[in-house]
């Protein structure tokens, strides 16, 4: 069993941050391009549109993986209010059942 079959937080997390990586690769070989060696024959020029390309791809993917992970603590925020909200009222009723009536 891997480590994203057991956890698959963990395997997006990896996915994550090997797309990180491979986008700080991609921008570091294109900041490296400039007019002296963007025209040299078979130099960057070939393939310089298939970096930005890629690194655009990478960009979509962190994209998605962090709208999903604000989904997910969007979630567990309001279950885990509405848990406390629920036990509050719970013990609030409580102590109105068990409180002597100074009245009677």
């Amino acid at each position: 069993m891997t480590t994203s079959d057991s956890d698959p937080g963990k395997g997006a997390a990896s996915e994550v941050l090997s797309a990180f990586n491979t986008l700080y690769t991609r921008l570091d070989t294109l900041r490296s391009l400039n007019e002296a060696n963007l025209l040299i024959p078979g130099g960057p020029q070939e393939y310089y549109h298939e970096l930005v390309e890629e690194a655009y791809a990478l960009l979509g993917k962190i994209e998605t993986e962090v709208d999903a992970l604000r989904e997910e603590l969007e979630y567990q925020h309001q279950r885990l209010d509405s848990a406390r909200d629920a036990a509050l009222a719970e013990a609030r009723r409580r102590n109105l059942d068990h409180e002597p009536d100074i009245n009677t």
